[in-house]
């Protein structure tokens, strides 16, 4: 079967338009699983200054952006000092669960504030 240069346009710009948008709309999926010793310090993530939750806890983030995603945080305890610690979260995952069921293991000492 002989098609047209102009239905062969056509299919070639529909192809194009298909791969550019499963491509740019795919979310990529981190979570980390934080924990401090001793247990009980709350977590504010030091990019928008949100509680992230009370260790351990598990936590996840989605990005359309790369691979990895730098993240910062704060832990703050009544009667210890406070920790800022950062870490690289991998972005492997395809959705919220499967993120959620491999978390990455994060975890921090805080020490007495004396």
């Amino acid at each position: 079967m002989k098609f047209s240069s102009k239905t062969n346009s056509f299919c070639k710009n529909i192809i194009v338009i298909l791969t550019i948008a499963i491509i740019s709309g795919c979310a990529h999926y981190g979570a980390a699983r934080i924990v401090s010793n001793p247990a009980g310090a709350e977590v504010i993530n030091l990019d928008d200054g949100t509680l992230l939750g009370t260790t351990p806890t598990t936590v996840w983030w989605k990005d359309s952006g790369g691979n990895r995603k730098n993240i910062t945080v704060r832990f703050k305890k009544p009667g210890y000092k406070e920790k800022v610690t950062q870490f690289w979260l991998s972005m492997r995952h395809t959705s919220e669960k499967q993120a959620r069921a491999e978390p990455q293991l994060v975890e921090v000492v805080i020490e007495p504030s004396n």
